[in-house]
């Protein structure tokens, strides 16, 4: 017996009360390994866990490792001012500034203009290619993360709520048993062998 269920989607025809709001749901929990199956709203399964965990793949614990990993580079980055947009912006700024400054001369109007092509150069250079690298990988790490979320099929309910979809499928079983032995004992019946053991009431005679 394995605590693992697996989300499948029915028919709207086929939508039955949810397990928890009674609403009706074509969400499915589908347990293969003791044939359990109910019904229940998608937005049960979304941060609960007095319901049910999500079990991810062994690659999504890969990739959240990755993500934090470039997560900090990033933050180093910025906390250092290497590569990062803020700071490119702020030297763009502080540049513009002062090319405006010098704009009482003709000659210092071609230098600003000179500079400014310098400048416009550089800015084409900045951020830095290890600051454009690594943002790029933090989103790609950050769309892997996203679509082992959205692809996301595998659920583990909570151990009470488990325990008792086993007691409720031992209830089942012990009743279908029941039912099976009541019926094949109705249809085995012989009526010869009723009448050798068990006597009849007769009519009373006059």
């Amino acid at each position: 017996m394995q605590n693992q269920y697996t989300k499948r989607k029915v028919a709207p025809r086929d939508a039955h009360p949810c397990l928890v709001c009674l609403k009706p749901t074509t969400c499915v929990l589908y347990n293969a390994s003791i044939q359990d199956w109910f019904h229940c709203c998608e937005l049960h399964l979304q941060d609960n866990p007095q319901f049910a965990k999500p079990v991810y793949p062994a690659g999504y614990q890969d990739a959240l490792g990755e993500l934090a990993e470039l997560k900090r580079a990033l933050d180093a980055q910025r906390v250092h001012g290497s590569g990062s947009w803020d700071a490119w912006v702020n030297r763009l700024i502080s540049r513009k500034s002062k090319s405006e400054d010098d704009k009482g001369k003709e000659s210092e109007k071609d230098t600003a203009k000179g500079s400014g092509k310098d400048s416009d150069k550089d800015s084409d250079k900045e951020p830095s290619p290890d600051g454009v690298d690594a943002a790029r990988a933090y989103q790609q790490a950050l769309d892997r993360v996203a679509r082992y979320r959205e692809n996301l099929r595998t659920y583990s309910l909570s151990q009470i709520m488990f325990e008792g979809r086993l007691e409720a499928q031992k209830r089942a079983s012990a009743l279908k048993q029941r039912r099976q032995r009541e019926q094949e004992a109705y249809t085995n019946t012989d009526p010869d062998e009723l009448q050798t053991k068990f006597a009849f009431p007769s009519v009373p005679r006059p």
